[in-house]
């Protein structure tokens, strides 16, 4: 059974989107023309909601097109903190999005004030905002359904906007601690770039007019001051080559399981993606469980906010075990990449039937540990980038060095 994404043309001519599962494109087809839709489009969707079989410059031009209407994530927690607390204070939707609209930045602007004219043409807030993908993600949209159907959007809305503000905090927290290293690497970067510019050629040319047969590590040191000397333009263009390469190349499933696995096991930050991934998935299940998300469709919306191909390959496993009647807790356990927190915190969720409430406590766990080691982080990495600065160096300094200890061979 896979699943398949559409956009169909209703009597009253509003384009609908959505998800369905199915054998093939045209069981799809022919169930939205079952209820009176006219398909425009259906795509074959992977696991984590990726369209299938997309190559390197479709994703391109899907990302180039998401980037024009981008919101940022931050914009989107203000603006539904907002919206709860206006719908939940007896403000009329349409009145609501319409004050908000106003304030928002231009693009976000013309979002609200688009999804208020569906609305006010009989679109559903979730099919709304579901038109746009830039500022609201699938789970956005579950959740905001969720609470259609169950007619509490305003109490859904807060706790959606109370996750959205855990999840920029762990954002935050995550890139203040990659923020040094960062700062380091580019600070080490420019140094070896003047060091090899200007200062190499110097010593190169003092050298040279000695004669005689330098060191092998001068000749390499001068050979790379040429390279960027000479070549500066042809070096810059192969790294946005390897780059774009490298991009290229995430679109190979395998290829970015491998990175996505191994970049776990990297030291210091991959505990700390590891515990975001934990609390992430967490939350999100707390959240979709709590505002009447069912169970699968849960599982297929954590599988994409995961962001990791290792946890939504797993993730993919126990939404198979799920259909087959599983537990959740014993299709976590036999994934292997859940520790023993989260599965026994979901054994005992289902045995009292609070799965939301215990789930939601593993993800503050996880967000203190990962409070904890970003507070410490500095002190932890600060002497290993002083080492490797100092060994970089270094480096170059005996190497550029070296020759002077040998004078006596080099002057004829």
């Amino acid at each position: 059974m896979a699943r398949f994404s559409y956009k169909a043309r209703d009597s009253k001519e509003r384009i609908l989107s959505g998800a369905m599962d199915g054998a093939s494109v045209d069981e799809i087809l022919d169930r939205l023309t079952e209820k009176d839709l006219v398909p425009v489009s259906v795509d074959e969707l992977n696991f984590d909601g990726s369209l299938k079989n997309q190559g390197f410059w479709d994703k391109f031009g899907v990302g180039l097109s998401a980037m024009q209407n981008k919101v940022s994530y931050r914009e989107v927690v203000f603006f539904t903190r907002q919206l709860a607390t206006m719908i939940n204070g007896g403000v009329p939707l349409p009145r609501a999005l319409e004050q908000l609209g106003k304030n928002e930045k231009p693009v976000f602007k013309k979002i609200v004030l688009q999804v208020n004219d569906d609305i006010g043409i009989g679109h559903t807030l979730s099919d709304a905002i579901a038109k746009h993908p830039g500022a609201f993600n699938n789970m956005y949209v579950s959740v905001v359904r969720s609470g259609e159907i169950s007619g509490a959007l305003d109490t859904v809305l807060d706790q959606l906007a109370t996750y959205m503000e855990n999840i920029e905090a762990m954002k935050s927290k995550i890139k203040a601690a990659m923020r040094y290293p960062a700062f380091i690497a580019g600070f080490v970067t420019l140094l070896l770039i003047g060091i090899l510019w200007k200062l190499v050629p110097t010593f190169s040319s003092v050298y040279g007019s000695m004669g005689g047969e330098l060191p092998k590590p001068t000749l390499i040191l001068i050979a790379v001051s040429d390279v960027v000397r000479h070549h500066i333009v042809i070096v810059f263009i192969s790294i946005v080559a390897l780059i774009i390469a490298f991009k290229a190349a995430m679109t190979n499933p395998s290829f970015k399981f491998l990175i996505h696995k191994h970049f776990l096991k990297f030291p210091v930050f991959g505990p700390i993606v590891r515990k975001n991934i934990l609390a992430t998935y967490c939350r999100t299940m707390a959240l979709l469980m709590e505002s009447g998300t069912p169970i699968l469709e849960a599982t297929q919306i954590a599988g994409a906010v995961v962001n990791n191909s290792l946890y939504a390959q797993a993730l993919e496993s126990v939404y198979g075990d799920l259909r087959q009647g599983e537990l959740l807790s014993a299709s976590l356990e036999k994934s292997r990449v859940f520790p023993v927190l989260v599965t026994q915190l979901v054994s005992t969720g289902e045995e009292s039937g609070k799965i939301d409430d215990l789930l939601r406590k593993a993800a503050e766990f996880y967000e203190r540990e990962i409070k904890n080691v970003v507070d410490s982080i500095a002190a932890i990495i600060e002497p290993f980038l002083i080492i490797l600065l100092g060994g970089v160096v270094g480096a170059i300094l005996i190497a550029l060095y070296l020759p002077i200890f040998m004078v006596g061979k080099l002057i004829k």
